[in-house]
């Protein structure tokens, strides 16, 4: 297909691509600091961006950077109605424990034991992650207690980071989740690509597949750059998009028009 027409080795903008070689935006560097950040000095950061952003792309990076032995890592993909049971066995099954018919203190009393247990014996460190927490109902949140409240909130125990859409920050904003607010030590907001970025990410991504001749003309950047909204997700879309129409209409260089009429076959 169109893989073969440009010369292409691979096709570098499909997800499994991206994830074995990572492309360092500002996004990415920023928020894949402040995880590594917030993983040495412990507590809560929130992490911001509307869908699309490459939240849970550096999520997923920050993971494979962890050695296993010294890490360990909760990964929570928050569910529309999780309830607050649910929300907490995962956790309690991450854990390997049995909750089995505990009753709701006990649960966060185990959780809470081996967590400290996890961190004091076994000498490694307790991350929770979870993705779309704006989904997390706000009872979940105001049960959030049990995730940073140890030793009468004189210890922190674990690294939480909280990534989600705009939804979730205008939640954790309200007068009722003060508490939580107020232990929030790093706030991020994703912004996506720049324009330069769009261009450099294009090119490495065809470097990576062996293109070495220029696919893409100038102007193409441009309107890659205005339809994708800065949106790394939206991005990939568009440029496979176009790379089928061009070669459809056996063009071997990309232009604004193509991109164009990709983008307006991509919106409903």
């Amino acid at each position: 297909m169109y893989t073969t027409y440009y010369g292409m080795s691979c096709n570098p903008f499909l997800k499994n691509e991206s994830i074995n070689y990572p492309f360092e935006s500002t996004d990415y560097r920023q928020c894949i600091n402040r995880f590594h950040y917030l993983k040495e000095i412990k507590g809560i950061g929130l992490f911001i961006g509307d869908a699309g952003l490459g939240k849970t792309y550096v999520i997923r990076q920050f993971i494979k950077s962890l050695n296993k032995d010294l890490y360990k890592v909760i990964y929570i993909s928050a569910q529309k109605n999780m309830s607050v049971f649910d929300f907490f066995k995962i956790i309690s099954d991450n854990l390997d424990l049995d909750i089995g018919a505990c009753y709701k203190t006990d649960i966060y009393m185990n959780i809470q034991k081996e967590i400290k247990r996890i961190t004091l014996k076994d000498r490694m460190q307790v991350i929770i992650i979870i993705d779309d927490a704006h989904l997390l109902t706000r009872d979940i949140l105001l049960n959030f207690k049990l995730l940073y409240d140890f030793d009468m909130d004189s210890m922190d125990y674990l690294a939480l980071m909280l990534v989600g859409q705009p939804d979730l920050k205008q939640e954790i904003s309200k007068k009722i989740h003060i508490t939580l607010n107020q232990r929030i030590i790093i706030n991020y907001t994703f912004e996506g690509f720049e324009r330069k970025e769009v261009q450099r990410y294009i090119e490495t991504r065809l470097d990576f597949a062996n293109v070495k001749y220029e696919l893409f003309e100038p102007a193409a950047y441009n309107a890659l750059y205005s339809a994708s909204k800065s949106s790394p997700r939206r991005l990939n879309t568009l440029v496979i998009n176009s790379l089928m129409l061009g070669y459809q209409n056996n063009m071997k260089t990309i232009n604004s028009d193509i991109v164009m009429n990709a983008k307006n076959e991509m919106d409903v």
